[in-house]
Order: structure tokens, then C-alpha cells, then sequence
């Protein structure tokens, strides 16, 4: 997998993309690209088969649920296992997957220094939980962008692995 940075994410690299919406996932196969808009704090794990040139998006919230899973794609915890899964049954091994993680940002600070805790940096955790997750699978991590103070969108493209990466021109926002 390889990252390409771009001003912006345009109509015409987006036009037959496959939409991940916030708390979803997707999965798809070649000549395929896949794109999610809008990764302030959340993440986006992309998984990827190079050899069968298969793989899947995530847009995750949260690193873990606390509770009832009302969506498995908006948790980072459960949304990476279920996009193995789902990979398997397109032919995919766990040994033959990549991994892309992408956002993660800290979108928020706040007027007051208690609160810009790691507990409240959201982006943090999840970048730290897919990390996390993809060890204990045994994915590799090929591409990492996390962090920051500015959002992201991405478009994959499962034809060559290409990720494109834009950054939102906003930085902080500040909460009181």
C-alpha cells in the first residue's frame, strides 16, 4: 500500500467510489475504490489482500463499546475482527492482509487543562486500539496517519492499493 497525499478528494476520483458512511464498514474487490469523508477523531482502518486486490474500509467513533453493539463498524475493537471475517470468505488468509490506519485526530480542546487528558482524546485511543487489534491479529500496518489537529478523508483503491489522503483545512475547535 502506498499513501498519496492530495488537496482534495474530487468528484472525479469519487464518482464510482464505494461509500463508508461514520460507524461502517465495506468490503469489496478490484477495480473497486472505497472512501469515507469526515475522520476527525475517528478512524479509518483499511485492510487489504495485494495478491487478490481485496480489502475493506472501516469509519470508526469509538475505540471500544460499552455495552450493547447497536453497529460493529463503529467500534474500532469490533469492526476490524468482523472485516477479517469477512475477508476470509472472499479468500483471503490473515497472513496475506496489510493494514492502513488513517486519523485519529484531536479535534477538540478544551479551555480547561483537565480535560485534554488521553481519557478525553478520542483520536488517540482509537488510533491506539487499532494498533492494538492488528497486533494481536498478526496484520501488519503498512501505512500510518494519525494524529494531528486536523481532519481527513480518504479514497482506497483496491486496483492498486493507492490510498489518498486530504486534509481538512480547519484545525483546532475549541470547546469550553
Amino acid at each position: 500500500m502506498k499513501v498519496l497525499y492530495v488537496p482534495k478528494i474530487g468528484f472525479s476520483l469519487r464518482r464510482r467510489s464505494i461509500m463508508v458512511r461514520m460507524a461502517d464498514y465495506k468490503i469489496a474487490g478490484n477495480d473497486q475504490t472505497l472512501t469515507t469523508q469526515a475522520l476527525g477523531s475517528c478512524v479509518g482502518v483499511v485492510l487489504y489482500n495485494p495478491y487478490l486486490r481485496v480489502g475493506g474500509l472501516a469509519h470508526c467513533m469509538l475505540p471500544e463499546p460499552r455495552g450493547k453493539v447497536e453497529a460493529v463498524g463503529k467500534y474500532v475493537s469490533t469492526a476490524i475482527p468482523s472485516m477479517v471475517k469477512d475477508l476470509t470468505f472472499m479468500g483471503c488468509t490473515i497472513n496475506s492482509l496489510r493494514a492502513a490506519v488513517i486519523g485519529g485526530a484531536r479535534i477538540l480542546r478544551f479551555s480547561n487543562p483537565e480535560y485534554n487528558s488521553v481519557i478525553f482524546n478520542i483520536g488517540s485511543r482509537n488510533a491506539r486500539t487499532a494498533r492494538k487489534v492488528l497486533s494481536e491479529l498478526g496484520i501488519p500496518i503498512e501505512v500510518e496517519d494519525v494524529g494531528g489537529t486536523r481532519g481527513r478523508s480518504l479514497l482506497f483503491d483496491l486496483k492498486t492499493g493507492e490510498i489518498f489522503v486530504s486534509y481538512t483545512g480547519r484545525t483546532w475547535l475549541e470547546a469550553r
